[in-house]
């Protein structure tokens, strides 16, 4: 049975302190906490994109995000903030699930955001099978991959935490509204208003292109 330490009892908020502080005992502490949880989320993100993985690359990128959480001098632990009602427990795998969907992104970065695209009934990003796929069907989809991507980073911190617990983790609406600390009816109208922004981003994207490549008429002289 592991030892415990004064850092056991802190809050998320005070424990974030301690270790950002470098306090004796308390990163240990922290990850000796979080280690199962992160180690869930990676075989999680892996499983749900059917990415080969051992042992040996769920460690790898166990240790990955031990590194994302302290480089930059702690750079994404100073972010977490426990009066916006997050749990660090959330956060925690939230941070471990982005680790384990960049490194797929390296591996092949179409075929992560093709089984990401966010709604299988009404997708904001169409998902072709092999057999449908041509050259021009292929360098389409990349394209709206990539929009999908960009307007996701253009999203508020909050609305990309909520399409992680939504998407990515699967979590159930009641879940979600009790980690957001928002009414169940949010989750769906958020969901909606969230989806209905990566729509619009994407349409704006695609014209915008179209639009640049499009010559522009010269109105007639003398009109």
């Amino acid at each position: 049975m592991a030892l415990r330490t004064v850092y056991d009892e802190l809050p998320d908020g005070d424990l974030v302190q301690a270790v950002i502080a470098r306090e004796p005992a308390a990163w240990p502490t922290f990850f000796a906490k979080y280690e199962r949880l992160i180690l869930a989320c990676i075989r999680r993100a892996l499983r749900r994109y059917g990415a080969a993985h051992g042992e040996e690359d769920i460690e790898d990128l166990a240790s990955q995000t031990a590194f994302n959480l302290v480089k930059d001098d702690y750079k994404k632990l100073r972010s977490f903030d426990p009066t916006r009602g997050y749990k660090l427990s959330s956060w925690v795998g939230l941070i471990a699930t982005n680790t384990a969907l960049d490194a797929l992104r390296r591996r092949a970065p179409t075929d992560v955001w093709s089984a990401a695209s966010l709604d299988d009934t009404d997708p904001v990003l169409p998902t072709l099978t092999s057999s449908e796929r041509g050259p021009a069907d292929a360098l389409a989809q990349k394209d709206e991959i990539r929009l999908v991507k960009e307007a996701i980073d253009e999203l508020s911190e909050s609305d990309r935490l909520f399409l992680e617990y939504y998407y990515v983790e699967e979590l159930e609406p009641e879940e979600i509204a009790r980690l957001m600390g928002i009414s169940l009816n949010t989750v769906y109208s958020r969901k909606n208003k969230i989806r209905e922004k990566l729509a619009r981003r994407v349409r704006e994207g695609s014209g915008g292109e179209e639009e640049k490549s499009t010559p522009r008429k010269e109105p007639p002289r003398g009109a």
